[in-house]
């Protein structure tokens, strides 16, 4: 009798309550397998994540596979660089581009950050204004990004610290005339074949919120994350202390760039040897299947992150940094790092030829080539070659 008098209260109301109250209990489920079992954080399976939304139509966004279509696009355009002064700005652009991805942070948040001040290296993280009106407070949320992310705004930091006190400029990573920004992001229609309408700023700050939520991140942890000033009617029902946000946002971030990482060209491990002089320094971390990668970094980037004996690491390789050899044996060559593997996949438009290969633990990797390199080598799809690279192109996080 009862359930029958909830079902037909439920009938009586509008799409508009039923669509709210849908959202509402959304969001306290969520937030709820958001936070059990704190702090080892046992979190409801995929599966089970609440997330029936719908988009409204108008919203400007970028699904999840449009996304990795822009940056492929600008990381292609910057390997274009004709030279290094060239290749300096696109990769502030790339930079600048892979943060506002990340954090879904509007841009004059990210053209406001200080890359000396506000960002951790070691942890992760960006500090990006909390926004007035956010539980009545101001001051800063935390974001956290990729570690691959950081490694690439610490190579960069590194690269330019000197040319940059040779030019005696004030000029820091982020600060961008925002026109300009734009334009970059509109001159990757062709290159990425998306749509013209949907490469700007404000579109991946949509897409981020959409993503996390599908993601099973609980839409206040959402909200909080993206920095928004104003309690909406939805989120209203649902509260959250400061420091259970924190975690949430933390757990559900370190899972997604977790699976992230699983990328092509990334060895993770344990840093097993740092070997040190005044200026550089070499970082030795071993994989689970055995493989020691070694790395050279600056002395000032080893603090940064915190990397020590013992403590986890990734190392990222760059596509276009890979050397190729045939056959299993190890080369007389300078590259300390070689691993034999098998070629799976070979594509080239006559230019570069993009080779695709498993090494023997099963860890996928990729070089970038010129197809007439490749064709010396003589080797295809289902051959055996040595995947080779220096300690100085090796990223590491």
């Amino acid at each position: 009798m009862r359930e029958s008098l909830q079902v037909e209260k439920f009938e009586k109301m509008s799409d508009g309550q039923l669509l709210a109250l849908r959202n509402c209990l959304d969001t306290v489920i969520s937030a709820r397998d958001g936070l059990v079992g704190q702090p080892d954080f046992t979190m409801a399976s995929g599966s089970q994540a609440c997330r029936f939304f719908t988009v409204p139509d108008g919203v400007r966004r970028l699904d999840k596979h449009q996304v990795e279509q822009l940056t492929r696009a600008f990381e292609e355009w910057v390997g274009e660089s004709r030279d290094a002064r060239t290749l300096r700005s696109r990769e502030r652009v790339f930079i600048t581009f892979l943060v506002l991805r990340y954090t879904g942070a509007r841009l004059g948040e990210v053209q406001s950050l200080d890359e000396t001040r506000d960002i951790d290296f070691q942890h992760c993280f960006v500090r990006l204004p909390l926004g007035t009106g956010v539980h009545g407070k101001s001051g800063v949320r935390e974001v956290p990004i990729p570690a691959e992310v950081m490694a690439r705004i610490s190579e960069w930091c590194e690269r330019n610290a000197s040319a940059k006190s040779n030019r005696n400029s004030r000029e820091t990573l982020f600060h961008f005339d925002q026109g300009f920004l734009r334009r970059k992001f509109h001159e990757q229609e062709k290159r990425s074949g998306l749509p013209r309408e949907l490469l700007n700023p404000s579109g991946l700050r949509n897409s981020r919120a959409i993503e996390l939520m599908q993601g099973g991140m609980p839409m206040r942890a959402v909200q909080a994350l993206l920095g928004y000033s104003k309690s909406d009617f939805i989120s209203s029902f649902v509260t959250l202390a400061d420091n259970d946000l924190k975690c949430v946002v933390q757990h559900y971030c370190k899972k997604e760039f977790g699976m992230e990482t699983s990328a092509r060209n990334t060895f993770k491990g344990q840093v097993v040897r740092v070997l040190a002089n005044p200026v550089m320094c070499e970082i030795v971390l071993r994989t689970e299947s055995g493989y020691e990668v070694a790395a050279t970094v600056t002395n000032q980037s080893r603090e940064k992150l915190g990397l020590e004996e013992g403590r986890p690491a990734s190392a990222l390789i760059k596509a276009t940094w890979v050397i190729l050899e045939k056959g299993d044996t190890k080369p007389e060559t300078s590259a300390r790092n070689a691993f034999p593997g098998t070629i799976t996949k070979v594509t080239s438009d006559g230019i570069t030829a993009e080779v695709d290969g498993s090494l023997d633990d099963g860890t996928p990797v990729c070089a970038l080539v010129t197809a007439g390199s490749f064709e010396k080598l003589g080797i295809g799809e289902g051959d055996r070659f040595i995947f080779m690279f220096k300690a100085m192109s090796v990223i590491i996080s």
